[in-house]
């Protein structure tokens, strides 16, 4: 199998999270030599927010407002992650990232200079209704309905533009995944789609 490289997609609370990790573990049995490197834009945030500086307190503050952080930020995070933890021959898995047009250009150069040549985005469908019903039940404390609505809203005006941008590129395969369906087989889905070419 060669090193394969996702980026996962989808409103919030569509369930991509659970699924990337069901796909790390069905790559760990079928690749098992083989090292994985993860990031989570998400993580990384509470992260950096727990650390109680000037600049954390500032970007805390925009997602308590259901906002996006400033490009700078989000880039400076998953960028030193890769700079620091990304070897030759890893998996890559890649959540939360890009949420604009500017940011996937920059992905997009980041991933070329890594010569990841073979990247799929995982792209999992739910309605608005489903993402707001989803994102209210997992009780956080930034998952309020008026921000449930910001992240809606930012989503289909930032996001869309930057899948459409990387579908464009070459070197991208763009795979749709209906997340409605049960966890079990949304991940059945996810390796039907991806048994052609996991080779």
């Amino acid at each position: 199998m060669k090193p394969q490289t996702f980026i996962f997609f989808g409103r919030s609370g569509c369930g991509k999270g659970t699924q990337l990790k069901l796909l790390r573990d069905y790559l760990n049995k079928e690749d098992k030599n083989r090292n994985q490197f993860a990031f989570c834009t998400g993580d990384g945030f509470r992260e950096f927010f727990n650390k109680g500086t000037y600049s954390s307190n500032l970007a805390k503050a925009i997602t308590a407002r259901g906002e996006l952080q400033p490009l700078f930020l989000t880039i400076s995070l998953w960028g030193n992650a890769f700079l620091d933890g990304l070897e030759l021959d890893d998996h890559v898995f890649i959540d939360g990232y890009p949420r604009r047009d500017t940011e996937a250009l920059v992905l997009d150069s980041a991933l070329k200079f890594y010569q990841r040549n073979n990247v799929t985005m995982i792209d999992f469908i739910v309605s608005r209704e489903t993402s707001k019903k989803r994102m209210l039940l997992r009780g956080r404390a930034d998952d309020t309905e008026e921000n449930a609505e910001t992240r809606l809203n930012w989503y289909d005006r930032d996001v869309t533009p930057a899948i459409k941008y990387l579908k464009d590129q070459p070197g991208y395969t763009y795979i749709e995944i209906d997340g409605e369906k049960n966890i079990e087989d949304i991940h059945t889905d996810i390796i039907n789609k991806l048994t052609s070419y996991l080779s």
